[in-house]
C-alpha cells in the first residue's frame, strides 16, 4: 500500500517554466489534501566567491549575497511583479473547479517557504525532504531528449539518486 502523502517539496530554480511545474505539485497538494514546502536552492560556488570576494571586497560579495537571498525569497512569497502575475495565473489555473473551492477553504497550499544555501542543489533538495518530513519531491526538467536523455540533467539525475522518497519529474521544453 502506497503511505499517504501530506508534504509535497516543489523545488524551484525561479524560472518561469515553474509555473507548470507548480501546477503539478499544486494538484497533486489537493489530491492528497496535502501541504506543499517550496524551496529554492541558491549553489555556493568557492572558485567564484573567492574571485568575487577578491575583486570587490568581503563587505560588497556579502551585500550581494543578502539581496539574491532577498530577491529571490521576494519572488517566492509573490512581492515581485512577474511573481504575483505567475501566482495568479496558477489561481486561475484552478478556478471554476472543485480545487477553487479547496484552495479557498484551506487558505493557502504552500506552508513553507524556504530560500537555502550549498554547494550541492541535489543534496539541499533531498535533505530539505527529509528534515520537512515530505513524502514526495516535485521538480521540473529541462526536456532535451528521451527526457534529458534518460534523465541525465545533472540536479534531476542527483536528486533521483539519492532520494528516499518518490520524485516527481515535470518535464518543459528549453528555449
Amino acid at each position: 500500500m502506497v503511505p499517504p502523502t501530506k508534504n509535497i517539496l516543489f523545488a524551484s530554480d525561479l524560472s518561469v517554466n515553474m509555473k507548470k511545474v507548480f501546477e503539478h505539485a499544486a494538484t497533486l497538494a489537493i489530491c492528497h489534501q496535502a501541504n506543499i514546502i517550496v524551496l529554492h536552492v541558491m549553489e555556493e560556488t568557492p572558485y567564484a566567491e573567492k574571485q568575487i570576494r577578491m575583486a570587490f571586497g568581503e563587505q560588497l560579495y556579502q551585500n550581494l549575497k543578502a539581496d539574491h537571498r532577498a530577491g529571490a525569497r521576494n519572488i517566492l512569497i509573490g512581492k515581485n511583479v512577474d511573481a504575483l502575475r505567475i501566482r495568479k495565473a496558477i489561481a486561475g489555473f484552478f478556478k471554476g473547479t472543485e480545487q477553487e473551492k479547496e484552495i479557498s477553504e484551506n487558505n493557502s497550499l504552500i506552508k513553507k517557504i524556504l530560500v537555502a544555501e550549498g554547494r550541492s542543489i541535489a543534496d539541499e533538495i533531498t535533505s530539505t525532504a527529509a528534515e520537512e518530513g515530505c513524502d514526495l519531491i516535485v521538480m521540473g526538467c529541462k526536456q532535451l531528449g528521451l527526457l534529458a536523455d534518460a534523465m541525465g540533467e545533472h540536479v534531476v539525475r542527483k536528486v533521483l539518486k539519492r532520494s528516499k522518497m518518490p520524485v516527481f519529474i515535470v518535464p518543459f521544453p528549453e528555449k
